[in-house]
């Protein structure tokens, strides 16, 4: 049930702009909407010698001195409704926790409100951008004006200004509530101006703007937001907090328990960020255990005085993974221990990609292949001092970072390159880009621009679309997706695509192209009934694989994951895990865009269950920002399948739509066979360098028996 603010509920004390000042004093602040200014120097500054050495400066204080009160708290919140609130009411959900958190005279929220086309409630306006105090069970307006751009360094940095000025606390806490992207696309999503969001040197701006007019540094700064627990967002932080607390993934359910915080430090008022943190993140998972949606849940304390070690110790393995870059064996082991690692937010073709890994798991699976390995692991344990995830996120060690997973063209690297906490691991990255441009040749890859004194790692130009020349390439869609050449890849056969004697369909890589296949999967389409147009039924890893050999084979069965009405769902492959495999499928839910999530879980003896765990948005494509939970279904939901399709004669690729299927609130399904008929059936083979190569189809009828067979 929603709980909705009302005056019954509330204190509302509306005050002019001009005139407004809090009840301890301050100055008042106006709104404008502006981006980055550049002319602050940046809290931190990564240093790189000619020899590739790291050096990290920071600000700091020669003393600090608590602002306030001892044993109090404020704890600034950084409120984009956006439509968690508009759809949802999600904000206005929080906004009465927090009232309710308040009991105690030491803790108080400071609220800025915006970026929502509704709200919930009737105190915070659409069309305006406004700033409350909660203490002592009321929630009053302290100020109003026209609306503002959350997503704007400007926005954030006055808030801040105004708000540790006019409430200042021993111990002060800033949480950003909104969606989050991970580091690239950063968090705060406005949707009243384009889904414009803080990029995480946008956040680090508006934090270096106010660090002159604070005497300590914030106990905690947390975001409610998913994908956030990230390394480039701790070392962006760490001048400016004693501690973060962010997931690496989604954050399912509600979001963060602020009954449970306040309540916590209403009782303990001079418990650390870490004691905190650790409240937050048990109140957190105990509210995704109360909705069942515990498994893919994770969340993280980190200590950002431990961030510098980190850093320094990822920076010697990056040191070693970019030499080894050398050696196309253990290049592509590195390779296949990064994209086999635990990642968060999708990363696959109907989800979208974030593009975040995490960082203990890529350590761990590279072990062996460089040195260095334990010193940043245990660098890494020692850093996060707590954190819980769930069963689906098991190999999750509290940040993750980022690493290519699908390259995305110039823009994203041109962040990146700001943001890198290695300038070893930067260069790593882009040689990686650079062989995916001339198909794995790294003969004429230069790092000149991360390396001496032209680098442009962590320039101080920073927010500027530059980087190497051959990073406008990879902008280029490939618009013949299924008439890959083999010549435009990495990969060579030494038998080609073919069906064998024995009727089945495989290839073998030759010897000396096999360290560069990452992956291989069976790509099964279906005849849309006009016999020009393909329906993809999506990607499995259901294949005969000789590694050592290079040799792959089809051992498709004639199943396929489907509705309890018998149509396919088109499925792709979010994780494999030792026990359970995660699919996910395009849909339309209840005549929406969504995708659902789908597990297979593998017993011991050989029997599988497979479920529907519910329905996730995804990725956009434009601006980034990631949709905050997967949400159950209920009985009477409308499922339609969608499909991308293929046009043999246009080469064109578009949508397809199949039937409407009511859900019986079964969250069981089943493989079903597939119905007679002629199938088309392809190879996708993914390289080291985020490309992919695609077979030529081969067809193979289903007949009334049910065998199987490929016509030769």
């Amino acid at each position: 049930m929603k709980k909705k603010l009302t005056a019954f509920m509330i204190v509302l004390s509306m005050v002019l702009l001009l005139t407004a000042c809090s009840d301890e004093g301050g100055s008042v602040s106006t709104h404008k909407n502006s981006g980055l200014n550049t002319s602050l120097k940046r809290s931190t500054d990564m240093q790189v010698s000619s020899s590739g050495d790291l050096t990290i400066q920071r600000l700091n204080r020669s003393e600090t001195r608590k602002m306030g009160a001892s044993g109090t708290w404020t704890i600034f919140v950084y409120m984009c409704g956006s439509d968690l609130e508009s759809e949802s009411g999600l904000a206005t959900m929080d906004l009465q926790e927090m009232i309710d958190a308040t009991q105690s005279d030491k803790i108080k929220f400071v609220v800025q409100t915006g970026g929502a086309n509704a709200w919930d409630n009737d105190l915070v306006d659409d069309s305006l951008t406004q700033r409350f105090v909660i203490k002592n069970q009321k929630m009053e307006q302290i100020q109003e004006d026209d609306s503002a751009n959350m997503g704007s360094a400007q926005t954030l940095a006055e808030f801040l200004d105004w708000g540790v000025s006019s409430y200042p606390a021993e111990k002060m806490g800033l949480v950003f509530w909104n969606h989050g992207g991970g580091s690239i696309t950063g968090v705060c999503f406005d949707e009243q101006n384009e889904s414009d969001s803080l990029s995480l040197l946008e956040v680090e701006n508006a934090l270096t703007s106010v660090y002159p007019n604070m005497t300590d540094r914030f106990e905690f700064i947390g975001f409610d937001a998913c994908l956030m627990g990230t390394v480039e967002t701790g070392n962006m932080l760490a001048p400016h907090a004693r501690y973060m607390v962010a997931s690496e993934e989604l954050e399912p359910g509600y979001g963060w328990d602020y009954t449970a915080i306040g309540s916590f430090i209403g009782s303990n008022p001079g418990a650390s960020g870490a004691e905190l943190g650790k409240v937050i993140v048990d109140s957190f998972y105990a509210a995704c255990v109360a909705i069942d949606s515990q498994n893919e849940a994770t969340l993280s304390c980190v200590d950002l005085s431990k961030i510098d070690e980190l850093v320094y110790a990822f920076n010697n393995v990056a040191k070693e993974m970019y030499s080894a870059t050398a050696n196309s064996d253990v290049l592509s082991k590195m390779i296949k221990g990064i994209t086999s690692a635990q990642n968060y937010g999708g990363n696959n073709k109907s989800e979208g990609y974030t593009n975040m890994v995490d960082l203990g798991s890529v350590l761990k699976n590279v072990t062996g292949n460089v040195a260095g390995t334990d010193q940043a692991l245990a660098a890494l344990q020692d850093c996060v001092v707590y954190m819980k995830n769930g069963s689906d996120k098991a190999d999750s060690h509290g940040l993750a970072i980022y690493y290519p997973l699908a390259i995305q063209g110039s823009e994203e690297l041109s962040i990146f390159k700001d943001i890198c906490v290695s300038p070893y691991y930067m260069s790593f990255v882009d040689k990686m880009a650079y062989g995916s441009d001339t198909n794995g040749d790294f003969g004429g890859y230069s790092d000149a621009n991360w390396f001496g004194e032209n680098s442009i790692y962590w320039s101080s130009g920073y927010n500027e679309a530059t980087g190497s020349d051959y990073w406008s390439d990879l902008d280029q869609e490939n618009t013949e997706a299924y008439n890959f050449s083999e010549d435009e890849s990495a990969i060579s056969f030494s038998s080609p695509p073919a069906i064998n004697a024995n009727g089945m369909y495989g290839f073998t890589i030759s010897a000396n192209t096999l360290d560069y296949v990452d992956a291989v999967y069976c790509d099964v389409f279906m005849d849309a009934g006009d016999g020009e147009t393909l329906i993809e039924l999506g990607l499995d890893d259901n294949i005969t694989a000789d590694w050592n050999a290079g040799k792959f084979e089809d051992n498709f069965n004639g199943y396929w994951i489907s509705l309890p009405d018998g149509q396919p769902l088109a499925t792709y492959i979010v994780e494999q895990g030792d026990t359970y495999n995660i699919y996910t499928s395009p849909v339309m839910l209840n005549g929406v865009e969504t995708n659902l999530r789908i597990k297979i879980d593998f017993a011991s003896d050989g029997n599988y269950t497979i479920s529907i765990i519910g329905a996730w948005d995804g990725i956009d494509a434009v601006t980034g920002q990631s949709a905050k939970e997967i949400t159950k279904l209920k009985k009477g939901d409308l499922i339609t399948p969608m499909y991308y399709s293929y046009s043999m004669k246009t080469d064109e690729e578009g949508v397809y739509e199949g039937e409407a299927y009511t859900f019986n609130n079964d969250p069981v399904i089943y493989e079903e066979p597939l119905a007679v008929g002629d199938y088309y059936y392809s190879f996708q083979i993914d390289d080291i360098f985020g490309s992919s190569l695609y077979t030529d189809f081969e067809i193979f009828t289903v007949d009334a028996n049910g065998e199987i067979y490929f016509n030769q």
